[in-house]
């Protein structure tokens, strides 16, 4: 949601800074510093919403939410730089000594949680005009349902609270997840019924109608998986996915023709996208480090450096040592970070399998980086000379990830490196956890300095996902099998559009890319959600509300495949929240991670 004035960041920052202190929240302090008085006026409520959307910039995007959300699946393994290692090879006496990695994210939502609350309780008597109190407490209803959707599907059991927190407190203890789910569920059913059907105009991609309702079902598909489950769950994630498609018009929702225009810089507010999380270089805005320092701070959308490969350090000789790199750091391919890398095995033999005529491998990743012998270089210049030709900046390919085991004389044509798909029998240079193929989804030329971080709005939900879950929901009995692969067909002939295809070759790869009720299984349903979503921060959650993240990992994933266990479908309650629980029964950890 973009903050259209000083006074929402200043509201943001003081809830936000009264969060600095959570360390020690159900002892010391309520969960914010404001008075119930403030939900009253104007500039409290937009405020506080305000808050709670800016407080998502600390979680999604960051560099330790992205690792440990995304780390540990089918779908990763670790760069050479990650550093919450433990998450990727489910190091289990490590993480159990770790469980308060996830207690930012944990006291994040429950400060949200506890301000969302303010607005609901005293906001009712704000003397604003009617329908902003509407829609402001209707985006309060849905942003305690997004929190707790977050914090149920990662922790399971948690506190269930609805009232606002003005006292300090040492007891608690979780829900159940009946309790729980009822709660999301109507948070998000009211909410979408007063919430726009598209964003007002300059507010960027704030929840409307169609998130809501996005968001309600895939909490139906949820609890049709849990132990809470009702009859009619997935019933109800389908009809609603399928009434927001209907409905798309209406709701200015659509996808984009070619798949690989979805993320190009620009399209953040698109058609295709429902909800965003907004970032800036304005420090007054987005408590960002200042531009061109090079600094952290844990606000800052870094996205666009974590799948990046070590590309600058690739010599003219590699894999023999010497020479000059065939690539050097620049804006455009970005600052390597190498916190987290493709899963080759995966994503070339299942995931990506048919490359052919599905746009998405392309769309995806990277393979190419052009010869820069500096960071301006101009176009035509010449760059590195290597054992094979001298190479031309901006037109030679330097650095080359292939898919395939090529020929020797493949090799011996090509002036720049080329690197192959490890796990491939006759492979020579190989992908590794320094080089691999860039995940292009977050790329940002627009930086001012090389390091700098990202300051494009983060893409939290996307209409594609819509037809994905009802596809899962129809296959899990909500629907036919028939209306299962209708919805991936969809999606599926999207991706059948690629660049410079002639009418022909898309007839062929469009009918290639049909399938029939009979193909549709919980595991093509997985790998179409990685076609369409890898490296979008979800698929932990996939997995783990599929129950299939030990198989998957123990089939797929050499690093966890060992110490993959059930009980890591669910991460640990932060030690922080137990020791503060003195009153009372003693909050549970999850099961596993005693």
């Amino acid at each position: 949601m973009k903050l259209r004035n000083i006074i929402y960041s200043l509201l943001a920052g003081a809830i936000l800074f009264a969060s600095t202190g959570c360390k020690k929240l159900l002892e010391e302090q309520p969960r914010t510093f404001f008075a119930p008085t403030f939900f009253t006026t104007n500039d409290g409520l937009q405020g506080g919403i305000a808050g709670i959307y800016s407080s998502f910039r600390g979680q999604w995007a960051t560099q330790i939410f992205t690792q440990l959300f995304s780390s540990g699946t089918d779908e990763s393994l670790k760069g050479a730089a990650a550093d919450v290692q433990h998450w990727f090879t489910y190091n289990n006496p490590v993480i159990k000594s770790n469980t308060n990695d996830y207690a930012g994210f944990w006291n994040t939502l429950f400060i949200d949680i506890n301000t969302a609350n303010g607005v609901l309780q005293y906001g009712a008597d704000a003397d604003i005009p009617a329908a902003t109190k509407t829609q402001l407490l209707a985006q309060a209803k849905f942003l305690r349902g997004f929190c707790y959707f977050y914090l149920v599907t990662t922790f399971g059991q948690v506190p269930l609270h609805t009232n606002f927190n003005t006292s300090a407190s040492t007891a608690d203890a979780p829900a159940s997840l009946a309790d729980l789910y009822t709660q999301i569920i109507k948070d998000l059913t009211e909410s979408a019924a007063d919430l726009p059907n598209i964003p007002a105009a300059n507010t960027g991609k704030p929840a409307t109608k169609p998130t809501a309702l996005f968001l309600l079902a895939k909490t139906y598909l949820w609890r049709g998986w849990s132990s809470a489950a009702q009859p009619t769950d997935f019933q109800q994630a389908y009809t609603i996915s399928k009434g927001i498609i209907d409905n798309k018009a209406t709701y200015n929702l659509d996808l984009i023709p070619y798949f690989g225009n979805v993320f190009r810089e620009g399209q953040e507010y698109s058609k295709e996208v429902l909800m965003v999380i907004d970032h800036t270089k304005d420090q007054k805005y987005g408590q960002n480090s200042a531009p061109g320092s090079g600094a952290a701070n844990g606000q800052e959308n870094k996205s666009n450096f974590f799948w990046r490969p070590n590309y600058p350090t690739v010599n003219a000789n590699y894999p023999a040592s010497g020479g000059a790199s065939v690539c050097v750091r620049d804006i455009n391919n970005g600052r390597p970070f190498q916190r987290i890398r493709p899963n080759t095995k995966y994503i070339i033999d299942v995931a990506f399998a048919n490359r052919a005529t599905d746009a998405r491998y392309e769309g995806t990743f990277q393979t190419v980086f052009l010869s820069n012998s500096t960071q301006m270089s101009v176009r035509g210049s010449t760059g590195v000379t290597t054992p094979r030709g001298t190479l031309i900046n901006g037109v030679d390919t330097a650095i080359w990830i292939v898919d395939r085991v090529v020929t020797p004389a493949e090799r011996a044509a090509f002036k720049g490196v080329i690197f192959e798909p490890e796990h491939l029998a006759g492979s020579t240079v190989k992908w590794s956890p320094s080089y691999f193929p860039n995940v292009r989804k977050f790329n940002d030329s627009t930086r001012g300095d090389l390091n700098d971080y990202s300051d494009r709005p983060y893409i939290l939900f996307r209409f594609p996902e819509v037809y994905l879950i009802a596809a899962e929901a129809a296959f899990k009995g909500g629907a036919t099998m028939q209306d299962a692969a209708n919805m991936i067909n969809v999606l599926r002939s999207r991706a059948a559009q690629k660049e410079n295809q002639t009418p022909a070759e898309y007839a062929t790869a469009l009918a290639a890319q049909q399938i029939t009720a009979g193909q549709v299984t919980l595991d093509f349903i997985l790998d179409e959600r990685s076609r369409e979503l890898f490296a979008e921060d979800c698929r932990w959650w996939d997995l783990s509300r599929t129950k299939k993240l030990v198989e998957r990992v123990q089939l797929y994933n050499s690093e966890g495949s060992a110490g993959v266990q059930p009980f890591n479908m669910l991460r640990p309650i932060p030690q922080q929240q137990i020791d503060l629980v003195t009153q009372g029964p003693p909050f549970p950890q999850n099961p596993g991670y005693f």
